[in-house]
């Protein structure tokens, strides 16, 4: 699924997971705590570049968005409004600093993922 991706950040600050987060372990994080723990291949659809990483953070912006992660749905922060009215960037998915690099992102775009 192509969603928009968006830099997670936050180097030194504890994942849902309660990884402490550095710039070197490839993770991503996506808003279903179902998915936790699971590998993910990554695209970047502008340059063809790929990877893989781990769920180790949930979000952004929902935790519960098991429709989109599991089912296949469009993630519902795309509507700009998050489950708590929060307005979004309509991110679906956060990439690692890692994964950025890997995916050699421009900015915030567009990525293709699929659990491996």
């Amino acid at each position: 699924m192509i969603v928009k991706a968006t830099r997670e950040g936050l180097v030194g600050n504890r994942t849902a997971s309660g990884y402490v987060i550095d710039r070197f372990v490839p993770f991503i994080a996506l808003p279903a705590r179902k998915a936790l723990y699971r590998a993910v291949r990554l695209t970047n659809p502008a340059n063809g570049r790929t990877t893989a990483a781990l769920v180790l953070d949930v979000g952004p912006w929902n935790i519960a968005d098991d429709a989109y992660v599991i089912g296949g749905a469009r993630p519902q922060a795309e509507s700009g409004v998050d489950n708590y009215g929060r307005v979004t960037n309509g991110a679906g998915i956060d990439l690692s600093e890692r994964v950025w690099a890997d995916l050699a992102m421009a900015g915030n775009g567009p990525i293709e993922w699929e659990f491996i």
